[in-house]
């Protein structure tokens, strides 16, 4: 599954909804909806997150080992932990950042929701 896409699909969807000021929405279950796909994607960084962290602590701990006991070895496994961690870093700010997205995106439905009772 490609998250990232899974993601914009969803935000596109909510957009959509925002833009069309014409159609009746049943904005209750837009926003049950959305908050479901938060509480999604909250579970998803905190694991990224723990992943990173784990991913972060072992690279920390790599390099002490080559400023202590210099190897090839251990300068490879340095750069494998590296070229791995840089992808988890980006991944996660793109949760991170989505996810705070669809924060303001929750409150304008909520907003939507206020003025059409």
């Amino acid at each position: 599954m490609n998250i990232k896409k899974y993601m914009l699909v969803h935000e596109s969807a909510i957009l959509e909804n925002l833009r069309d000021v014409k159609g009746k929405k049943d904005w209750d279950m837009l926003k049950t909806r959305h908050m479901q796909m938060i509480d999604f994607m909250q579970h998803e960084r905190l694991i990224h997150l723990l992943v990173t962290l784990a991913f972060g602590i072992c690279l920390l701990i790599t390099a002490a080992m080559a400023l202590l006991a210099p190897s090839q070895l251990i300068f490879l496994l340095m750069g494998l932990l590296l070229i791995l961690f840089v992808p988890y870093i980006s991944h996660y700010f793109f949760l991170e950042n989505t996810v705070q997205r669809w924060y303001r995106l929750a409150d304008e439905i909520d907003e939507r929701s206020m003025n059409a009772s």
